[in-house]
């Protein structure tokens, strides 16, 4: 049917026109959200009905970075170092990936990302080592059925460049399979599955490079996101040299920003880009300190990203719960070592949420369409248990999806009106196949290089 009923849940919008939380029903039409509101007079014989008694409804939540090509390696790095990182996917790993690595990675990082609750998300990949590798992501992405963004990035081939020359010192030009893509499969922007640039920018390529990619990206008519404030390699000032060779401007999206100067977060601000922060990986991987605070200092709200599997867990949850403690420890121990003790907490769940949501939306160019249960919107719907322990009873719902919900509580899963979880189980995918065929992947890979991982360390084969 084109018509769905979700009855009865508790709808948390994220609309700021709407109240935070309310009783209501929801109707989806031809994947559109076509009305809200309690007890809804409906001819239920022509629609399908979901009773969604004692749920949880919530906007799609939205990740605006993902490395999903290395989910074929989940948690090999929960003890790195971002230098482990470098040495070890971009160095060895990365460009062993065959075109069927590529679609196996995407299609259980995909799996996993709708299992728990995302329903749209930014696929930063920069392992596009040839033509036959894109073609394999893009039909990954077309499968999974949830809304997506590939950023189309270099191969690790050209920027393990940087592991021989040091920040900016890649010179290899972008490939120009981009265009082709974009012609072959993106020649609409009137679908699920989008195109943007994953642009090097300045602390892996020099000026005449970041120039030639944002000339593709704005030929192409296409955002762009880059990697910034990555500890010392920021040293380079990368928003600097990006202002430099190619402007700045509101269709950039700057990831991590932790170790960037004043100066570069206000040339973001002023520039009207957004941001992309990854507070749970940022703060094991030691990325530098999380740069949210000094985000909201200059008026940039970020939006929120996993960043990578290979050392956290691919849902946003956690994220989200991440970000909330890096900035409230901050200004409270500040605080508390002025001699005060804090009366109010500086930053609230339902901002954290609005950074999962809407503004995730609004950092993928999407947000007309997506990021809050508004009236007119696409159907991008979660429903997140209640009745489970972790979450009843019920008392603050935003507080409870931000600091109680996990992918246990995710029961329901619809994009652009089409189930695609229900009853906590993927409906469009075998989760089981899917596992043994990255564990498969993986395992070939590893035998055809003579590695292998030991506590996640990589190793010659004896």
């Amino acid at each position: 049917m084109t018509r769905t009923l979700l009855r009865g849940a508790v709808v948390v919008p994220v609309d700021p026109d709407m109240p935070e939380s309310m009783a209501a029903d929801v109707l989806v039409e031809h994947g559109r959200i076509v009305a809200i509101q309690p007890n809804l007079a409906v001819d239920e014989s022509a629609c399908e009905v979901v009773d969604l008694t004692g749920r949880i409804l919530i906007p799609g939540l939205v990740d605006t970075h993902r490395h999903l090509w290395q989910s074929l390696f989940r948690y090999v790095g929960s003890d790195w170092t971002i230098e482990n990182y470098v040495q070890s996917m971009w160095g060895v790993i990365g460009p062993a990936f065959e075109p069927e690595d590529m679609h196996a990675a995407l299609a259980i990082g995909l799996a996993e990302a709708v299992d728990a609750g995302c329903t749209q998300i930014f696929d930063w990949n920069h392992n596009h080592l040839t033509p036959e590798h894109s073609d394999a992501a893009v039909d990954a992405h077309r499968a999974a059925g949830l809304r997506s963004i590939l950023g189309y990035g270099q191969s690790m081939t050209v920027l393990a460049e940087f592991l021989h020359t040091g920040p900016a010192g890649g010179t290899t030009m972008p490939s120009e399979d981009i265009r082709r893509l974009r012609e072959q499969y993106f020649s609409s922007d009137d679908q699920l599955t989008h195109l943007a640039m994953a642009a090097r920018g300045g602390e892996t390529a020099s000026e005449p490079v970041i120039a030639a990619e944002a000339r593709q990206a704005r030929d192409l008519g296409i955002r762009t996101s880059i990697h910034a404030g990555n500890a010392n390699w920021a040293s380079v000032r990368p928003v600097l040299m990006q202002q430099r060779a190619a402007g700045l401007g509101p269709d950039i999206t700057w990831v991590h920003c932790n170790a960037l100067s004043d100066q570069e977060l206000e040339l973001i601000a002023d520039s009207g880009a957004s941001a992309s922060v990854s507070p749970e990986l940022e703060l094991h991987m030691a990325v530098g300190p999380v740069a949210i605070r000094r985000l909201l200092d200059v008026g940039v709200q970020p939006s929120l990203s996993v960043d990578t599997c290979l050392n956290i867990g691919g849902e946003l949850f956690s994220v989200m719960r991440a970000a909330l403690s890096s900035v409230r420890g901050e200004i409270n121990a500040e605080r508390i070592a002025s001699g005060t003790n804090p009366n109010t907490l500086p930053l609230s769940t339902r901002d954290v949420l609005r950074w999962a949501t809407l503004e995730g939306a609004r950092a993928n160019g999407l947000d007309h369409q997506t990021g809050t249960l508004t009236i007119g919107k696409r159907a991008d719907i979660v429903a997140l248990d209640a009745r489970r322990p972790n979450l009843s009873p019920l008392s603050y719902p935003t507080g409870a999806v931000v600091m109680g919900a996990n992918p246990s509580n995710v029961e329901l899963v619809m994009v652009d009106g089409h189930i695609l979880k229900r009853d906590f189980r993927l409906v469009r995918t075998d989760h089981l196949a899917l596992a043994a065929r990255a564990q498969a992947r993986q395992q070939r890979m590893l035998d055809r290089l003579g590695v292998h991982f030991t506590s996640g360390i990589l190793q010659r084969q004896p």
